[in-house]
């Protein structure tokens, strides 16, 4: 499934502020990945979030994506994560969306 031009500017977002902007990124107690999501928001559209949601909740329900596999072939971010850390930031991403 390829993903939808959402997944190409969100991580292209995320390689480009990730320790720049948003130093504490990580951390429980920091809203910086709230505030990245938010920026993308205001950049890309309510659509953009929508599209990204939905795409991130295709990949979570799938038992079987290989979620380390679509994030090195298809991310435009330099950053690798383990497996665990990518799905953390996907369920992130959800929960912020839905949120708001």
């Amino acid at each position: 499934m390829k993903p939808p031009q959402a997944f190409y500017d969100f991580t292209l977002q995320l390689h480009q502020d990730l320790d720049l902007v948003y130093p504490g990124w990580s951390s429980e107690a920091s809203d910086a990945r709230r505030e990245l999501y938010e920026d993308f928001r205001q950049g890309f559209g309510d659509r953009s979030v929508a599209k990204l949601s939905a795409y991130f909740g295709l990949l979570l329900n799938d038992e079987y994506a290989d979620l380390e596999a679509i994030w090195t072939k298809e991310s435009r971010a330099d950053w690798l994560f383990e497996r665990q850390g990518i799905r953390r930031l996907l369920e992130d991403f959800r929960a912020w969306a839905s949120a708001s």
